[in-house]
């Protein structure tokens, strides 16, 4: 059994939530996944599009680390446990089939595990890399219906793309996540470079303008 502080489920919920795939994505996706390596636990998700870990430090308990796959059909039970729970630190004990969640009410909430076919993905693979590149001035095209994915994340809020079709990286406080870039097509390049010659001339008329002064 592990113990975090009051107020941090809800917010390791609430920051991957957005990110989990949908019913028609690959099953392994449809999850959030609570990973807990002894001294942190936590809790990320992805759609292939969008990738989000929130952590939360271990306040108490002494388990061997330990990995809960909570599918999407799941994730209502752990925001019930939310509600009842989150207000006081909370309890998490992994056995073979369940998250259980248990708080100083005395209220014990059982969640079913996923058992998913395979591991769930290495998210340190994917991000943890990304930490040593350097921030780049590459063009970056992004899909905006993502950007919502973001909003439950505390301000201020870092992004920067580390390369050309590079993802961008997204840093906050206790929260790494990246969103993959959109191929572009030729059609796109010229839109994009004919946009950008129209905002040059917005300059230049504000040097004439400044003459004209």
């Amino acid at each position: 059994m592990i113990t975090i502080a009051d107020h941090t489920l809800s917010r390791l919920v609430a920051q991957t939530k957005p990110h989990l795939a949908g019913k028609d994505d690959p099953e392994a996706l449809q999850s959030i996944v609570f990973d807990h390596d002894g001294t942190w636990l936590y809790a990320f998700a992805t759609n292939r599009f969008t990738l989000a870990v929130s952590r939360t430090q271990v306040t108490g308990g002494n388990d061997q680390p330990w990995t809960a796959v909570i599918h999407r059909m799941q994730v209502a039970e752990v925001e019930a446990a939310v509600k009842l729970l989150d207000s006081k630190p909370i309890d998490l004990e992994r056995t073979d089939a369940q998250l259980i969640l248990s708080g100083e009410s005395g209220s014990r909430i059982a969640v079913s595990l996923s058992q998913p076919d395979r591991e769930p993905m290495n998210w340190r693979t994917y991000l943890l890399p990304l930490l040593d590149m350097d921030r780049a001035t590459a063009e970056m095209s992004m899909t905006p219906k993502f950007f919502g994915a973001w909003k439950n994340l505390p301000a201020p809020v870092s992004m920067w793309c580390v390369g050309e079709m590079k993802p961008t990286l997204i840093l906050a406080s206790d929260f790494i996540g990246m969103q993959m870039p959109v191929r572009t097509t030729e059609s796109h390049d010229l839109t994009v470079r004919r946009e950008l010659d129209a905002w040059q001339a917005a300059k230049r008329e504000e040097s004439l303008e400044q003459v004209a002064a």
